[in-house]
């Protein structure tokens, strides 16, 4: 698998943008999981908005940070669902489901998870193919 994207002759195959808008949303899951994190904690919770403080009385800080951690939360499991369904079909996929996690949350390449600590198990063009039906898997979901 050459190049950055999979070809218009590949089954996941998608234009540019929403290609780089899959990527975007999964780079993102690691900056939602601090946010909640933050969220639990109830004194970072309140959101100071002079509007809010203002006009609305029944502003329920409590409240809010629920909504949005559920929000949150549901966002960081449309992109592990969309790794687990990516991986489902190989013969052992807990043992690749965090190498692939790393490449599709953080960015990580192929000679980065082969190299170093990390030793993973699949070819060049597997975890190419894995990769990019995460991402295809990710942008029917979004």
């Amino acid at each position: 698998m050459r190049g950055r994207r999979p070809s218009e002759k590949s089954k996941y195959y998608l234009p540019p943008r929403q290609y780089a808008f899959a990527i975007s949303y999964a780079l993102m899951r690691d900056e939602w999981a601090a946010e909640i994190r933050s969220l639990r904690n109830q004194s970072k919770a309140i959101r100071y908005d002079k509007a809010r403080v203002q006009i609305s009385s029944g502003y329920n800080a409590t409240e809010a940070a629920a909504v949005e951690i559920l929000e949150l939360q549901s966002k960081i499991e449309k992109i592990d669902s969309s790794i687990r369904e990516a991986v489902d079909e190989l013969d052992n996929p807990e043992r690749i489901v965090p190498y692939i996690k790393l490449a599709v949350c953080n960015g990580f390449t192929y000679t980065q998870l082969t190299t170093g600590r990390h030793r993973m198990p699949l070819n060049s063009n597997k975890f190419g193919l894995l990769k990019h039906k995460t991402y295809y898997i990710l942008s029917t979901k979004i």
